[in-house]
């Protein structure tokens, strides 16, 4: 199966421990291997636990879509009590062919629904309730999994945090949260080194809810109850601030956005000077990338980006393009090899998705997309047009906008945002609208916002 990650054996091991904690294997237990990855380390990681502790070992079953990991597997280690068995994990048909289990381990593969055909992002969408959204397959093999598991069963997966926090996996959390989840481990990246990944050990037993222990990258551990409506755990197992003021930054914003996508920047942003026509008829507009910010310490750069669009965020027509239409006529064999117009039929000249002019040229706060900490500038001109690694923040009042600024970059609304955002690389953060409009402000905001309505 696509997304195969290697399990270090140590790994394995330490999972194995876990699995069986307070919870010996028995003569008649049964343990499900899905996906028996490369030289089986989860198969040998339980038979050397059982021997080493002098507990039967239970009757195993691993299901491997790769013969070749298969072959591998019968040649390098002895597996005794274990059928392997050449499937997919996630076919329809698997349950009734292999039954339940008293045990589930293994490592699922990590595999974005981008990385899906149409057919199998039908068929899974119509096998399992997880399979929403923007889902990724590890997700599938929680569902999976815990449809195979009997009663006071438990499951140790190895996967991505991200399932605690990102919207796709809401009605995974939901699912989760009806068994008892009775510890998560955040585990180093080093386990897995050159996958931008944070990887997380979950052992759930299939028993009443209950508290869950959570162990922290620097061994921190604080037990916490996790959410059941599905929103994000993020707060709550990083044991971020409790800020609640009943206001949102949503509530007081008109939009918060990512900035606007070329889909060649290369050829769309130029320094200022470099082609004075374009500039004097109006097609540039000053803009600013992610990097720029902490550069430049704010929005205003020595760059310009070449707009086809109108003040209302039309495209203007081919025959009224004038200067513009000579300039991007140079280069119209690059501009049409862009995905936007390969695949989604924009015109050869746009960008890859239409600006929206009339709300993105007012005073606005900005910050990167992706940050180490989060970090927010004003932009009070309205004149500066922020590219894709830029984030805008929209208020539905100007006049509070140093306020609001000063309050964004506070730690009490930094701490929330890192508690809650999602993980990005190497302890990077990816700024997301709908995280951050869910970020309470202070009632005042929206108070001035409200009057001023009025």
């Amino acid at each position: 199966m696509k997304g195969h990650v290697v399990t270090p054996s140590d790994l394995a091991n330490m999972m194995v421990e876990k699995l069986f904690e307070d919870h010996n294997p028995e003569i008649d237990d049964r343990i499900l291997y899905p996906g028996i990855g490369s030289n089986a380390p989860f198969i040998k990681a339980v038979h050397e636990w059982c021997e080493e502790h002098n507990k039967s070992i239970p009757e195993g079953i691993g299901v491997e879509l790769d013969p070749e990991r298969i072959s591998d597997a019968r040649e390098s280690i002895e597996l005794s009590n274990t059928t392997l068995i050449e499937g997919d994990f996630l076919s329809t048909d698997l349950p009734d062919e292999i039954g339940e289990f008293d045990y589930i381990i293994g490592n699922p593969p990590y595999v974005p629904v981008t990385q899906l055909t149409d057919d199998e992002k039908e068929k899974y969408s119509a096998e399992f309730d997880t399979a929403w959204r923007r889902f990724d397959l590890y997700i599938l093999f929680f569902e999976r999994g815990l449809e195979l598991l009997v009663e006071n069963g438990r499951l140790c997966y190895v996967t991505p945090e991200k399932y605690e926090y990102i919207s796709s996996a809401n009605t995974l959390r939901k699912l989760l949260t009806k068994y008892h989840i009775r510890e998560i481990e955040h585990i180093s990246q080093d386990w897995f080194s050159g996958y931008k990944t944070y990887p997380a050990i979950t052992t759930i037993d299939a028993a009443d809810p209950g508290e869950t222990q959570v162990i922290q990258r620097n061994g921190q551990k604080n037990t916490v109850h996790l959410p059941t409506d599905g929103s994000s755990w993020a707060s709550t197992i990083r044991g971020g601030s409790d800020l609640d003021t009943g206001v949102t930054l949503g509530d007081i914003t008109v939009r918060i956005s990512a900035g606007l996508a070329t889909g060649r920047d290369s050829l769309y942003v130029v320094s200022k000077g470099d082609i004075p026509q374009l500039e004097k008829e109006g097609w540039a507009y000053p803009t600013v990338s992610g990097k720029q910010l902490r550069t430049f310490d704010g929005p205003y750069t020595n760059d310009l980006i070449l707009c086809p669009y109108d003040e209302r965020g039309n495209l203007i027509p081919e025959d009224k393009l004038g200067s513009f239409g000579e300039w991007a006529e140079i280069y119209r064999d690059e501009l049409e090899e862009r995905s936007c117009v390969q695949k989604r039929g924009r015109a050869w000249y746009g960008w890859h998705n239409a600006p929206p002019m009339e709300e993105i040229l007012q005073p606005k706060i900005v910050c990167k997309d992706v940050t180490k900490e989060p970090e927010f500038w004003a932009e009070p001109e309205g004149s500066v047009l922020p590219r894709h690694s830029v984030y805008y923040i929209i208020p539905k009042n100007n006049d509070e906008i140093d306020d609001l600024l000063a309050y964004l970059n506070s730690n009490e609304a930094k701490e929330w945002i890192e508690a809650n955002a999602q993980k990005a690389y190497t302890d990077h953060i990816r700024i997301q609208s709908e995280v951050i409009e869910d970020l309470p402000v202070p009632t005042q905001f929206a108070e001035t916002a409200q009057s001023k309505l009025i």
